[in-house]
């Protein structure tokens, strides 16, 4: 028992500490420690914890210790009792193309007791609740601006039923106190200290239990900061949030000895938005590179260099081109752009496939549903380095009408998956024939697999997850054209679409782009 306490109130004692409030940790099991039995009470008691890592594209994780206790002795013959802490944090590794860092709490503390007796059985269930949704702003240098805010709905349940030897059964009234708060905080620069609170506000002290609905959405925000320093860290690691591409792409072309070159740099999520940039240390390898720093906007997501190649052939090993660092809102990377061909097919390769519905409601239902899959390959002398990205998302919930008194709460479900990894040692296959025409093919090997998780929940039954693999989903279709130039391949195509479904719409995009050149023999 020692052990399952000191994790239920460890988080609830940080909180304290940090918020130096002078209430009694006792309190937050105001049902009394007489409902949680433990060593010598006269029971068999066998203790069950569990750590779970957030899934892919999320940080943070969940921790869940369960006590079971049965009678052994004559006095406790008949009696059940089961106890279980859940805290759980998941906080999202990249923010969105806005800036936006979202991620979702829970901390739920559950006593529920049986007793099977001569005179009849009886049942009780103690719950108290927090379930948190947070929402933190990016700055566009890449670190959070001001804090994050914790929307925290508390819920505190009492109910219970005995069943007399006859049958008659007496339900007493239970207890059922909700109340909403908002607890803001500060996440610090680096991984140094956690979080520091602003001022809590929300929730009616009337109901008696706001208290402890402040003590436990502390310690639940409490660990969500810490998550959300690591996130901030994973989100400011180069190339983790944030690509940038280049048109032309890195070694598609080689300019002659003091010629220039117009590149084109764009920066976009692993989603595939495009996220306004600041660009720094720029400089060349070789040869010259302007500007040296410059910004995007949303109105102007593309930044243009002017890459001047040396007067003189590069020294042994030296390659001609330039590097731009790129810091977002959405994260930061660096990038080489490369001024040199391969003998084979060099260049980049991607697709993008997403479909979208609503959000939408009518008197009902509400739902929303996203889906996006983007695969990007870099070709470098033929050899293939893939990187894909999946992401899903829906939620629905429905009402049902009630005599006189409108809609109660009926269903819901919702899922949301995240599937991201890298694959080296492919390959780049094109076909072209005489007339012109060509085929291009990409191999590499399987993805690895993300996780899916999903949550239906109804009005007599309660909530259940299910946790799944998710799968990258293929975009690529037959890449192909027409090219006068056997040694450069360039094309794309794009379409979006939007077709109204009962009182919302649903929007389907595709996109393919290549662009791969090589030294050949014609050049």
């Amino acid at each position: 028992m020692t052990e399952f306490r000191s994790r239920v109130l460890v988080a609830l004692v940080a909180a304290l500490v940090v918020l130096g409030v002078a209430v009694g940790v006792r309190r937050v099991s105001a049902q009394g420690p007489d409902l949680i039995p433990k060593k010598g009470d006269g029971y068999d008691i066998t203790p069950e914890d569990t750590e779970t890592k957030a899934p892919e594209g999320f940080e943070g994780r969940t921790d869940t210790s369960t006590q079971t206790a049965v009678g052994n002795t004559p006095a406790t013959l008949g009696k059940k009792v089961v106890t279980k802490f859940v805290m759980s944090n998941q906080i999202r590794t990249c923010p969105t193309a806005a800036g936006e860092a979202e991620g979702e709490g829970l901390f739920s503390f559950t006593i529920d007791s049986t007793s099977v007796q001569a005179a009849g059985t009886s049942t009780s269930h103690v719950e108290m609740r927090a379930k948190a949704k947070y929402k933190g702003q990016v700055n566009d240098d890449a670190y959070l601006n001001g804090p994050v805010k914790a929307e925290i709905d508390y819920t505190y349940i009492v109910s219970g039923s005995t069943r007399g030897a006859n049958g008659a059964l007496v339900t007493p009234v239970g207890t059922n106190i909700v109340d909403h708060i908002t607890v803001p905080f500060l996440v610090e620069k680096g991984l140094k200290t956690g979080p520091s609170f602003g001022a809590f506000s929300g929730g009616d002290p009337t109901h008696g239990r706001l208290g402890e609905a402040y003590t436990v959405g502390a310690a639940l925000a409490y660990w969500g900061g810490i998550y959300y320093s690591v996130a901030q860290e994973q989100w400011r690691s180069r190339g983790k949030c944030i690509d940038l591409s280049y048109t032309p792409p890195s070694k598609t072309v080689q300019p002659a000895l003091g010629t220039q070159v117009k590149v084109k740099a764009l920066v976009k999520t692993k989603r595939g938005e495009s996220v306004p940039a600041k660009f720094v240390e720029v400089h060349a390898h070789e040869g010259a590179v302007v500007p040296l720093q410059g910004k995007t906007t949303d109105e102007s997501p593309a930044l243009t260099f002017t890459y001047t190649a040396p007067n003189q052939k590069p020294g042994s090993g030296g390659v001609g081109g330039f590097t731009a660092g790129v810091t977002s809102r959405a994260g930061i990377t660096e990038i080489d752009w490369d001024a040199k061909l391969g003998t084979n097919w060099s260049g980049q390769i991607s697709c993008m496939r997403m479909n979208s519905m609503g959000p939408y409601s009518s008197e009902q239902t509400s739902a929303s549903s996203y889906f996006v899959t983007r695969i990007d390959i870099e070709a470098i002398d033929g050899v293939a380095h893939a990187t894909g990205y999946s992401e899903t998302n829906a939620s629905e919930t429905t009402l049902r009408p009630v005599a006189r008194q409108g809609y109660e709460f009926d269903a819901s479900s919702r899922s949301n998956g995240i599937a991201a990894s890298s694959r080296n040692n492919g390959a780049v296959r094109v076909s072209v024939s005489p007339n012109g025409t060509y085929s291009i093919n990409a191999d590499y090997p399987p993805f690895g697999t993300g996780t899916i998780r999903s949550e239906t929940c109804s009005r007599n039954n309660g909530c259940r997850e299910q946790e799944d693999k998710y799968y990258i989903q293929s975009c690529f279709t037959g890449l192909g054209g027409t090219t006068g130039d056997p040694n450069r391949l360039h094309g794309e195509y794009s379409e979006s679409k939007t077709e109204p479904i009962g009182n919302h719409s649903a929007t389907q995009a595709w996109s393919y782009s290549w662009d791969l050149a090589r030294q050949g023999t014609t050049k």
